[in-house]
Order: C-alpha cells, then sequence, then structure tokens
C-alpha cells in the first residue's frame, strides 16, 4: 500500500516536469539539434508530425506564429495533449489522495 502511494506520488511528479521541461528549455536549443523523427532521418522528407516538437515549445513559450509556422497542426494536437495530460494527472492525484487516506480505489 505505501508502494502503491509513492508510485502514485512519483507518477504525480512525472507529470508536472513535462510542462516545466517544455518552459525551460528554449526552442532555439531544439532548432540546433537533429531531427527525432525516423521517417525523415531515413527518406529525407518530412513527416505529417515534423516539427511538432518545436512547435509545442514555441507555444508554450507563447510564440503562436511561430508554433504555426513549425506545424500547422499543432491547433489540433496542443489542446488534445493538453486535454489528456490534465486528465491523466487528475487521474493519478487522485488516485495518490485516496491511498494516502487509506481508501482502496476499485476502478483503475
Amino acid at each position: 500500500m505505501l508502494k502503491d502511494r509513492y508510485k502514485a506520488l512519483g507518477k504525480v511528479g512525472a507529470l508536472l516536469l513535462v510542462p516545466l521541461l517544455l518552459i525551460l528549455i528554449p526552442t532555439a536549443w531544439l532548432e540546433r539539434r537533429r531531427s527525432l523523427c525516423l521517417f525523415k532521418n531515413l527518406t529525407g522528407r518530412p513527416c505529417p508530425g515534423c516539427g511538432m516538437t518545436r512547435a509545442i515549445s514555441s507555444a508554450s513559450h507563447g510564440n503562436f506564429k511561430q508554433a504555426f509556422s513549425y506545424n500547422k497542426l499543432v491547433v489540433i494536437v496542443l489542446p488534445i495533449l493538453s486535454y489528456k495530460w490534465l486528465q491523466e494527472m487528475t487521474k493519478t492525484y487522485r488516485r495518490y489522495r485516496a491511498l494516502a487516506h487509506g481508501r482502496r480505489r476499485t476502478s483503475d
């Protein structure tokens, strides 16, 4: 039970680090790195998702025009990612609270 509580707390901490890292890492740093896209690295051609990491980074710094220039799908992907992040954060935090107060959750 204590192990599950620490596990849930660790997941909450890891989830909190994701937006913090997006804010702390400058987009310029990402621009200087080689692309992580396997498709682009193998073929030399961009895929529909190319530029999404830089686009999300730019949006997290408030530069939405630059984000849109990196990948136009950011207007769809960023809200979905934000929603899924918030959903997972809420679920994990509720699990931690239930474990911290000694209540068991049946659904997980």
